[in-house]
């Protein structure tokens, strides 16, 4: 080997290239592990409020259209009320309530307040003339937030135990002059409907809260009522409008907290509820690492590729360029050289019969 080539560069054309394409990863790798970091939690947080916000209003919907339902019949009882005998009412009332673990109660009082027909014949003949939903019934349609039991209480309840809850629906009864006569009332099971928003949030994967006018929790998907933090925490729905936002709990977790102003759907009378819902900010986190798992994965299958990639190129491109330079060098010490002929690329064929030449000029000449 000679002086120059033995003092010159000690890498080679394809060390270079190898090590080409492992800079190039190291770079784009780290490039890639920066911008995911920085982006990661903005992606996640921005998808779980997206998240807690529509399943929030979801589930306020659905609540709405079941009680919705109920409105439907109950209007339907008020026409037929006017129109039909007093046997055929009861016999629509007591098809309507059912087996009553949904309606607890649902019955007709004249405009004096007495109860003159219901479903069983419970509280058949009582005054309910100082109820609230006999009240605002005579005026307009009505929709009353959650209440204890009273006149039900002992009829439902004789042997004690929690205290019944009810949500009341309310209409006029009107004649044929468009007088009003009476008032057809509904009370819906609480313990029903706090047992839909559970089932509504646990299908949803999330927490919800019903909150009346005055900003407290009347019912959760929990069972349980927050304490007096979570309340702070609740605080914007005397507010009435629309957050969300990522907010330390109590329990020392974050949750993602979304608050809709009001539950209703279609004619549903206003019960002036707001409903809050929560989503655990780690929800997410589990799919996260999935995710990161298969990227990983992928990134590994696609290093094994392009690394057998990059071994071909070498042998492919590179390696004939580094034949014809060991050629050189040896036609340049006085040794017999050969170049083979090479098509791999341009470059090396031209190098190749550039050296050809060299090797037969150098040759002596054959005489006759």
């Amino acid at each position: 080997m000679s002086k120059s080539t033995a003092d010159g560069p000690k890498v080679t054309l394809g060390a270079a290239t190898y090590g080409f394409v492992l800079a190039s990863l190291l770079v784009l790798a780290a490039t890639a592990a920066a911008v995911f970091l920085a982006r990661s939690e903005t992606v996640v947080d921005e998808a779980l409020d997206l998240a807690v916000r529509a399943r929030t209003s979801a589930a306020g919907e659905g609540f709405a259209r079941l009680l919705h339902a109920d409105w439907i019949d109950l209007k339907y009882l008020a026409d037929a009320t006017g129109d039909t005998d007093a046997e055929g009412i009861r016999n629509l009332m007591d098809g309507m309530r059912g087996d009553g673990t949904r309606i607890s109660w649902i019955g007709y009082a004249d405009a004096s307040g007495t109860v003159r027909a219901a479903a069983d014949g419970l509280l058949v003949g009582a005054d309910v003339g100082q109820r609230p939903w006999f009240r605002n019934g005579l005026k307009s349609g009505f929709a009353g937030d959650v209440h204890d039991a009273v006149l039900l209480a002992q009829k439902l309840q004789p042997d004690g135990g929690d205290p019944l809850r009810f949500i009341d629906l309310a209409l006029p009864v009107r004649n044929p002059a468009g007088d009003v006569v009476g008032v057809v009332g509904m009370h819906i099971d609480a313990g029903w409907a706090e047992r839909t928003l559970a089932e509504s949030g646990r299908m949803l994967g999330i927490e919800l809260y019903l909150i009346d006018q005055a900003g407290s929790v009347v019912m959760t998907s929990g069972g349980d009522l927050p304490g007096a933090g979570e309340e702070r925490l609740l605080a914007a729905a005397r507010a009435g409008t629309e957050t969300s936002g990522r907010a330390i709990w109590p329990d020392g977790k974050a949750y993602f907290t979304a608050l809709v102003p009001t539950v209703s759907y279609a004619d549903l009378p206003s019960f002036g509820w707001r409903l809050a819902g929560r989503i655990n900010a780690e929800a997410f986190r589990p799919g996260l690492s999935s995710l990161l798992g298969s990227a990983a994965y992928a990134i590994g299958i696609a290093l094994v590729i392009l690394a057998v990639m990059t071994l071909l190129f070498v042998r492919i491109f590179v390696g004939p360029i580094t034949r014809l330079a060991s050629d050189a060098e040896a036609f340049s010490l006085g040794r017999d050289s050969y170049p083979p002929e090479l098509q791999s690329t341009r470059e090396a064929a031209q190098l190749s019969t550039a050296l050809a030449r060299l090797q037969a000029r150098r040759s002596p000449r054959s005489g006759p």
